[in-house]
C-alpha cells in the first residue's frame, strides 16, 4: 500500500512540473528573424526616401522663376535678356531646352531681338540658370507679358476665369483672346506656370502648364 502511494505521488509531481515546461516550449517565439528585420528596415528606408523626394520636389517648384524679355546678346549658349528694362544674365546647361511655336529648336536658332520666356532657377540677383527658353511672338509695348509660377485658388468655368495667388495676393484672371488654357483640366491647389498679359490694367492668361 505504501509503494502504491509513493507511485501515485511521483506521477502527480511529474505532471505538476513537466506540464508547464511542455506548455512553455510549445509557445512560438515572437522574436523577429533577421530576414524580417531587414524587410522592416527596407520598408522604412523606402518611405523616408519617398517623403524626402516629395519635399525636394516642392522646394524645386518654389525656387523656379519666370521672365519675359528680348535677347540682347548671345554667347556660347548664354544670353543677356532685357526684361522690362532689367538686364538678366541667362546661363544654360546640358538639360536646358529651347522651343519656338511649341517645337524644339537648337540654341543656335535663337537670334538677337527674339522675345523669349525664360523659366529657370535664380542663382543670384540678375542671374538665372535656364531650364526652358521659349521664343514667342512679339506684341505691342502696351501689352505687358510676364511668366509666373502660381498656385491655383479656384476655377470658374462659367465665367471663364482663373484665380491665382501671385506674389502673395489672389488675382482673378480672364482668358486672353487666343488663350490655350483649358480650365476643366485645372483645379485648386495645383501649381502652374502661367503666361499672364496685362493691358490697360487688366490681367488675362494665355497659357498654363501644371508643374
Amino acid at each position: 500500500m505504501k509503494k502504491l502511494f509513493l507511485s501515485l505521488s511521483a506521477i502527480f509531481l511529474s505532471l505538476v512540473f513537466v506540464q508547464p515546461v511542455m506548455a512553455i516550449t510549445a509557445t512560438p517565439s515572437a522574436t523577429p528573424t533577421p530576414d524580417i528585420e531587414e524587410k522592416y528596415k527596407l520598408i522604412v528606408q523606402e518611405n523616408v526616401s519617398s517623403i524626402a523626394a516629395k519635399l525636394q520636389e516642392k522646394v524645386n517648384l518654389m525656387s523656379l522663376v519666370g521672365y519675359v524679355g528680348k535677347i540682347t546678346t548671345i554667347s556660347s549658349g548664354n544670353l543677356t535678356v532685357d526684361s522690362h528694362g532689367v538686364l538678366l544674365q541667362v546661363t544654360s546647361t546640358t538639360k536646358t531646352v529651347y522651343f519656338k511655336n511649341n517645337s524644339p529648336i537648337k540654341v543656335t536658332s535663337l537670334a538677337i531681338g527674339d522675345k523669349v520666356i525664360i523659366i529657370g532657377t535664380s542663382i543670384k540677383d540678375g542671374i538665372v540658370q535656364a531650364k526652358r527658353v521659349s521664343v514667342i511672338k512679339d506684341e505691342p509695348i502696351l501689352v505687358k507679358t510676364t511668366a509666373v509660377i502660381a498656385k491655383v485658388v479656384s476655377v470658374d468655368i462659367k465665367k471663364k476665369t482663373l484665380t491665382l495667388t501671385i506674389n502673395g495676393a489672389d488675382q482673378t484672371l480672364a482668358l486672353s483672346k487666343k488663350s490655350t488654357v483649358k480650365l476643366d483640366q485645372l483645379q485648386a491647389d495645383q501649381v502652374i506656370l502661367g503666361i499672364v498679359k496685362e493691358y490697360d490694367g487688366n490681367l488675362s492668361i494665355s497659357r498654363a502648364k501644371t508643374l
